[in-house]
C-alpha cells in the first residue's frame, strides 16, 4: 500500500531542474554503477524546496551531498528567496561530483561547496542557518545535535534524513544512532519535532 501511495504523490512532482531528472534516472537504473550513493529523493526534495520558500530562507547548511541531488534542490529554492547554501561533503569523490553536477544546474552562485568533515568545518561556520539538513555519516547525527541547534535562529528548522532506518529493518549499526537522534530531538526543551513517512523519514525539530 505505501508504494502505491508514494508512486501517487512522486506522480504529481516535478523537479524543479532539469539536472535533478538525469541524477534520479541515473539513480533507478540498476545497470548504473555509477549513479553513486542513495539520495533524500523527489518527495523530501519536495518538501525542503517547499519549506526554504515558505519561511523565506536565507541561509541553509546541509551536512553530506552525495552526487549534489539535495544539493541542487536546496539551492533551486535559496535561488528563489535569494538565499545561499552551505554544503559541506567529506568524500573527495563525491565533493568533484557534486561541484561538477551544482555547475551543470546553474546554481555554482548559489553554493558554497566545502570539502571537509561536517563535525570539524561545523565549528568554523558562525550562523545563524534558516534551516540545516543533516545526511552526512549517521554516527553524526547524534553528536553534532547541539552544535546544531546553537547555530539555527529561533523558529529554525533542522531536519534529519533516513529517520526511519529502525522500523525499515535497517542493520543496526546504522538504525540506532538514528534511534537515538529521534529520541533527543524529542525530549530537548528547545525544539518541537516530528517525523514524515516520506522517502525514508524526515525528522522535522524547530527551534522554539
Amino acid at each position: 500500500m505505501r508504494d502505491k501511495l508514494s508512486q501517487y504523490i512522486e506522480d504529481h512532482l516535478r523537479h524543479p531542474n532539469p539536472v535533478l531528472d538525469e541524477l534520479d534516472r541515473a539513480y533507478r537504473d540498476d545497470d548504473d554503477r555509477e549513479a553513486g550513493p542513495p539520495h533524500i529523493g523527489k518527495q523530501v526534495g519536495a518538501f525542503l524546496f517547499w519549506i526554504i520558500r515558505l519561511i523565506e530562507a536565507r541561509e541553509v547548511l546541509e551536512f553530506g551531498t552525495a552526487v549534489g541531488y539535495s544539493t541542487i534542490y536546496l539551492a533551486q529554492a535559496l535561488q528563489e528567496t535569494g538565499g545561499r547554501l552551505t554544503a559541506i561533503e567529506k568524500d573527495e569523490g563525491l565533493f568533484q561530483r557534486t561541484a561538477q553536477n551544482v555547475r551543470r544546474a546553474g546554481l555554482s552562485g548559489t553554493v558554497e561547496l566545502i570539502h571537509g568533515d561536517a563535525g570539524e568545518v561545523l565549528d568554523r561556520l558562525p550562523g545563524p542557518y534558516d534551516l540545516i539538513l543533516q545526511d552526512a555519516a549517521k554516527a553524526l547525527y547524534p553528536a553534532m545535535l547541539p552544535r546544531c541547534i546553537d547555530r539555527i535562529r529561533p523558529g529554525g528548522v533542522l531536519a534529519a534524513d533516513d529517520a526511519l532506518f529502525r522500523p525499515m529493518g535497517v542493520r543496526e549499526e546504522l538504525a540506532g544512532v538514528i534511534d537515538e537522534y529521534n529520541r533527543l530531538v524529542f525530549a530537548h526543551p528547545q525544539l518541537t519535532s516530528t517525523i514524515l513517512p516520506i522517502g525514508d523519514g524526515l525528522t522535522i525539530s524547530v527551534k522554539r
